[in-house]
């Protein structure tokens, strides 16, 4: 029975493999890429914008990853691409549209910090990213206390309990 089912699962996935592949292969409209693309591009000519802020070399990049994306599509139709353009089109749609949240995550904060039993400030500099990760292992930790915590008492014998 048990054999049966692992198969059931397995024709099932093979079947939908298919559609998930050619959902992903979405044709798209050019002229509204292109015309995105523009957008961003004045963006960044005007230092306007989330891709205005850039620093300088990741700034490059988009443009670089632009002039490719202009190259490929400029007076053609999603129809008119071969396979390997449909795809380095999508990486550089993908890597241009992530820029901005990349940047932000990898933008150096830094603090005055007092250390414990010392009036001597230190100035403590991480990425973003690296202050998340902190707080998220913080909450995570006093989540795991609060939780040690209720279940101190939580076997029949514990306080008294018959």
């Amino acid at each position: 029975m048990r054999a049966f089912r692992l198969s059931l699962i397995l024709v099932a996935s093979l079947c939908i493999a298919p559609i998930a592949v050619a959902q992903q292969e979405a044709p798209f409209d050019t002229a509204a890429v292109l015309a995105q693309q523009r957008q961003i591009r004045s963006d960044i000519d005007a230092g306007s914008g989330a891709y205005g802020r850039l620093p300088t070399d990741l700034r490059r990049e988009v443009v670089s990853r632009q002039n490719a994306l202009f190259k490929l599509l400029e007076g053609r139709s999603y129809e008119q691409l071969d396979e390997s353009q449909r795809a380095q089109v999508g990486d550089d749609l993908a890597w241009i549209e992530a820029a901005p949240k990349q940047s932000a995550e990898e933008r150096v904060v830094c603090e005055r910090v007092k250390s414990m039993g010392s009036n001597r400030v230190e100035r403590v500099c991480r990425t973003v990213a690296q202050r998340k990760a902190d707080r998220d292992r913080a909450d995570k930790r006093s989540i795991d206390r609060a939780l040690e915590q209720r279940n101190v008492c939580a076997n029949a014998t514990c306080g008294g309990a018959p």
